[in-house]
């Protein structure tokens, strides 16, 4: 349990320090010293503001959660107006004569679950805090509604990019990759939008990983 718990805090620094590269360099990949140190600094201020009491970093990982939806948000609709089918159904199945073939198909969709249970990590943390609730059944409804909405989410940013972007060209792009494909379509200011909705992320689910 300790050893992923401190996993957690490291690829959370890294990537909340690559993403702030991206607007200050001396963040290079999120892995030199200026990083460690910069994200030690967050770390302990997330430490110190759950000390401080729950209740606080509550309210401010509410307001992070909002905050974070926005750029999502936009990366959706601008997808959907750029959405060409042509695109989407080129080399739809991804198969060596691009026809449907079964072992193929699921060589893909088990390589696809095997990344999908990280999109999960954490909604066990709903757990800590179900002591606290006003009312146990309204932990188990926030639980399903939080999978659906993520999971929704998910499905709409990986199908619409699909249909922007052919698969070879996303899967060369620069992380992180939304961020890029956003660029790709209206310019620079696409990717700082992303990258800062990145760093918002970062900081509330490493706060929520903390609690």
């Amino acid at each position: 349990y300790w050893l992923s718990a401190w996993l957690g805090n490291v690829g959370y620094a890294t990537l909340l320090m690559s993403a702030a590269a991206y607007f200050f360099p001396v963040f290079g990949n999120g892995q030199n010293l200026a990083s460690i140190v910069m994200a030690s600094v967050i770390l302990w201020g997330c430490h110190f503001m759950i000390l401080h009491g729950a209740k606080s970093a509550s309210f401010v990982n509410t307001i992070i959660t909002i905050a974070k939806l926005i750029p999502i948000f936009i990366f959706t609709v601008i997808m959907i107006i750029s959405f060409k089918m042509g695109i989407f159904t080129h080399g739809f199945w991804y198969t060596p004569n691009g026809k449907f073939q079964f072992t193929d198909v699921m060589s893909q969709v088990r390589s696809t679950m095997l990344v999908t249970v990280w999109v999960f990590i954490g909604i066990e943390g709903a757990v800590v805090f179900s002591s606290r609730a006003n009312r146990r059944k309204d932990v188990g409804r926030a639980t399903v509604l939080g999978i659906i909405i993520v999971t929704l989410i998910y499905m709409l940013v990986t199908l619409l990019s699909l249909g922007v972007m052919r698969r070879s060209g996303l899967a060369n792009l620069s992380q992180p990759a939304m961020a890029y494909l956003l660029k790709s379509v209206v310019g620079s200011w696409g990717a700082m939008i992303v990258n800062l909705g990145l760093i918002v992320s970062v900081v509330r689910a490493w706060l929520s990983w903390t609690m």
